[in-house]
């Protein structure tokens, strides 16, 4: 039961659709965005929200960034007075990636046209956002769990001077072979649903993205968390939770094209190919902090991140919870006690401006 608990608990969280806050939070708007692929886009939005207040000296700034499932709530949990993003000393900025939230995605209106972006696009956004929107000419730390610490890695590489901490939970290196196959899985599900229609639905494919979702859960925990799942009827009910909740919160041509991006990083594209390379140019100091039973994204992606930025502090999550370690949402928790514990350690850490 408390397997249960967990899952549909982190299910529920992923229907992110407040209607209130939706109106209410900022959106900055570039006039012409041009994709890494040289597709461009006129009024690409940028959704975000604030909280804390910031400095005279406009010194006190945190970009967090969120994953996959996730637009600019997905770690509400950890921010507020007193919490890992401690409100009452930074400015805390969380952002809407490409692709969902508030910001441009492919229920915009191009469906299955919006053009394919990369981690790299959502970056630059960022970056646009926070310089010409913001006014900011560097923060104290950029990063987030999972393709959170996706954005984070990309931020140090191509603005390396724009921060002195990288937040990088339950990172990855690259998405490799293991990465892919999943999320193709997940792409290859959803597409065999004959109500997707090649993306030109007119009703959402919602069994396909259910099915989608199904595939992902067992990579989502390690197998002594699932081996607690005993009941039957708990396991039918946990087993299609997070599927339900992709289903009842995202467009299937936008959750599709986010997977896709997230699924395809390669930071050392713009290297030739060399990681090493790329992961030089990182000039932050990391905070490399995988969960040590991730089957999502293996603990062997984050070692090659410890080996190759030069500054880090390294520490595995001890739980048994697989992925979802890097996201906890039960503030009582191990996981919620550890993962706050090391964010505010390393915040404390970084040089005072």
């Amino acid at each position: 039961m408390r397997a249960l608990l967990a899952v549909t608990a982190f299910a529920a969280a992923l229907v992110w659709h407040p209607i209130g806050a939706a109106a209410q939070d900022p959106v900055h708007v570039i006039p012409e965005f041009t994709f890494e692929s040289g597709e461009k886009l006129a009024g690409m939005k940028v959704g975000y929200a604030t909280q804390g207040k910031l400095n005279d000296a406009k010194s006190n700034a945190i970009l967090v960034t969120h994953g996959a499932s996730g637009i600019r709530t997905g770690n509400a949990p950890l921010i507020g007075p007193g919490k890992a993003y401690d409100t009452d000393k930074y400015f805390v900025i969380t952002v809407d990636a490409i692709g969902g939230g508030n910001s441009s995605q492919p229920k915009d209106g191009l469906g299955p046209k919006f053009p394919k972006y990369t981690i790299r696009d959502m970056v630059r956004a960022q970056h646009d956002l926070l310089t010409k929107g913001l006014g900011l000419a560097r923060v104290i730390a950029v990063g987030g769990p999972s393709m959170g610490a996706q954005q984070g890695l990309e931020w140090g590489i191509h603005y390396p001077d724009f921060m002195d901490g990288l937040l990088l939970i339950v990172p990855a290196s690259r998405s490799d072979r293991h990465v892919r196959a999943i999320f193709d899985a997940v792409d290859a599900a959803i597409k065999l649903d004959p109500k997707y229609q090649d993306g030109n639905y007119t009703a959402q494919p919602r069994d396909g993205i259910i099915v989608g979702g199904m595939i992902y859960f067992p990579w989502l925990y390690s197998d002594e968390h699932l081996s607690t799942i005993t009941d039957e009827a708990a396991w039918e009910k946990t087993s299609r939770a997070f599927g339900t909740a992709w289903a009842n919160a995202w467009d299937a041509n936008s959750l599709l094209s986010r997977y896709h991006a997230a699924s395809r990083f390669d930071p050392s594209t713009p290297f030739g190919g060399d990681l090493g390379k790329a992961l030089a140019q990182v000039k932050a100091k990391a905070l490399i902090m995988p969960s040590m039973t991730d089957r999502t994204l293996p603990t062997y992606l984050a070692r090659e991140l410890y080996r190759g930025i030069k500054n880090v502090t390294y520490v595995e999550i001890p739980s048994y919870l697989g992925h979802l370690a890097g996201g906890p949402t039960n503030e009582t928790s191990g996981e919620y006690v550890f993962v706050t514990a090391q964010i505010k350690k390393f915040l404390a850490e970084l040089p005072a401006k």
